[in-house]
This record gives structure tokens, C-alpha cells and sequence, in this order.
């Protein structure tokens, strides 16, 4: 039995390696590890997405399978046991902190799921309350079984009309420079680039920001 858990436990951690080399993670990765280490180094775009209207972005299979839905404290008992490097603690202590999580349902299986902040951008390098109208989203993350069928572009394009009805208009986001993943998604999207900004922080006390170009 040990063994046996021992096998599956390194064939995922594998299979981990080399989605990293899939979705281009890679400088994504050993930018992380130098942050472990004490030097942060990130280039971001400061974007503003749901400006052009665009067609419905088209998923791997039947589309009617999936809904779109905000998801409560007991919802995170489960994307906290499944989403790799968060906790159940974490998303609860954000849902008691007043942010939404919207998720993308595959029958009854969260598939994918977004974070949404309706008070202030709380990325670190930015860091500012938001003003009336406008509304900040973040750590989107798909499940492993369900990457690879468009479900993150067709949930950020679901969620600018859900997120107009409430009034919010001004859509904005982070992309770091790095995150191709979150790129390409987005991209999709035909999201609108505000800034590009290089963020730097040596350990922890020793900040600098710069704007390398604005749009």
C-alpha cells in the first residue's frame, strides 16, 4: 500500500513538472523561487478587461454542462482540498473579508473558479482601494482534470456580464509579465494593457516600482 501511494504521489508530481513546460510556466517558476529566497523581481501589466465586446468563447464539450454560480463557505471545504498551494482556511477568511468567488460548475464538480474584490486590488506591487463603479479580479485557477478546455476564458467572459449588472463597469486586473498561462487566457479576451510596471523587493524591506510604459 505504501509503495503503491508512494508511485502515484511521484506520477503526480511529474505530471506537475511537466504542466509547468505545457502552459509555459517555466520563468514563472524560478521567478517564485527567488522570491522564497528574498529577491522579487516582477513585471505586470495593469490591465482593465470587459471594454470590447467579443463572442462567446467556445469550450471543449457540451456548453450546457456547465454553470456559472457564486460559491459559498461550504464550496471551499472543496477547492481548498483540490487547488493546489491554497487552503479551506485561506478562502474562507476571504469570503468573511466580503470578496466573491465565482465558480464554473461541471454538473455538480467545481471545474474552475475566480476570485472577485469589490473594495480594493490587494496585489502587492498596487495595493489601492477601488473607487465606485469599479471592481478588481484575481487568482483565477482550473481544476488539473479540466484544463486545457478553454473553462478559464469562458468564466472571465461570464463573469463581465454578471458583474455590469451589479454595477460594476471598470474591470481591472494584474498579468504578471511571466504568467503565460494567464496571458493566454486572457488575451482572448481582448483585455485593454494600461501599464507595464517592474516591481522590485529585496528581502522584504527594500522596495522600488517602476512604470516601463504606459498605453
Amino acid at each position: 500500500m505504501t509503495n503503491s501511494l508512494t508511485k502515484k504521489n511521484e506520477i503526480s508530481q511529474f505530471k506537475r513538472i511537466i504542466n509547468k513546460f505545457r502552459y509555459g510556466l517555466v520563468l514563472q517558476v524560478i521567478r517564485n523561487m527567488l522570491t522564497r529566497l528574498g529577491i522579487e523581481i516582477t513585471p505586470y501589466f495593469w490591465i482593465q478587461e470587459g471594454i470590447v465586446n467579443i463572442e462567446i468563447p467556445i469550450v471543449e464539450g457540451i456548453v450546457s454542462d456547465y454553470t456559472v454560480e457564486f460559491l459559498d463557505a461550504k464550496d471551499m471545504k472543496i477547492i481548498g482540498n483540490n487547488a493546489r498551494g491554497y487552503s479551506e482556511k485561506d478562502f474562507l477568511s476571504r469570503l468573511a473579508d466580503g470578496k466573491l468567488c465565482l465558480g464554473l460548475k461541471h454538473h455538480d464538480n467545481i471545474a474552475t473558479f475566480m476570485w472577485i474584490n469589490l473594495r480594493e486590488c490587494t496585489y502587492e506591487p498596487v495595493n489601492m482601494p477601488l473607487g465606485e463603479g469599479e471592481v478588481y479580479l484575481t487568482d483565477m485557477y482550473t481544476m488539473e482534470s479540466y484544463r486545457g478546455k478553454n473553462l478559464a476564458t469562458y468564466l472571465r467572459y461570464r463573469s463581465y456580464d454578471i458583474l455590469k449588472k451589479m454595477g460594476r463597469y471598470k474591470l481591472f486586473s494584474v498579468t504578471e509579465y511571466f504568467n503565460t498561462s494567464a496571458t493566454k487566457y486572457k488575451q482572448k479576451l481582448n483585455p485593454k494593457k494600461l501599464k507595464l510596471v517592474l516591481y522590485m523587493r529585496f528581502f522584504k524591506r527594500f522596495k522600488w516600482s517602476f512604470t516601463l510604459k504606459s498605453y
